[in-house]
């Protein structure tokens, strides 16, 4: 029987080497790697695109840049999502790493990249929020 954990160990300091040969041939091997990848990555995306999507919405309420309190209130009470500033300010960050948001002095705003996720986060989940 095979070992998960031990696996998982090698496969992430493969991964954090960079090696692509090397990587390619832990997936090979064990597939279920990619799938616990994809899986991870999934719920990292999800909580960006929620974010954009809160700011989005609050961009478009008050036709400026949105103050970081402002994004975590439209996540609670738009989205029924309860983050701390501290978590949602990281988030952005990597956002801004995408060139998804930018912030300025007045607050956070989407990039036309960001609308794009925003709109399209929204549409698809429209059904379940009530905006």
């Amino acid at each position: 029987m095979v070992n998960k954990k031990k696996i998982r160990e090698e496969f992430d300091k493969i991964f954090a080497s960079g090696n692509e040969n090397a990587i390619k041939m832990m997936l090979d091997k064990f597939p279920w790697l990619l799938d616990e990848m994809s899986n991870k990555m999934e719920g990292v995306i999800g909580e960006q695109q929620q974010i954009i999507a809160a700011l989005g919405v609050m961009e478009d309420e008050l036709g400026s840049p949105v103050p970081l309190d402002e994004i975590v209130f439209s996540l609670r009470i738009d989205f029924n999502i309860k983050k701390t500033e501290d978590e949602v300010l990281n988030i952005l960050r990597s956002t801004q790493e995408l060139n998804l948001a930018r912030i300025d002095s007045n607050g956070w705003s989407l990039t036309v990249e960001g609308e794009k996720v925003c709109d399209s986060y929204l549409n698809k989940n429209l059904g379940e929020f009530e905006l």
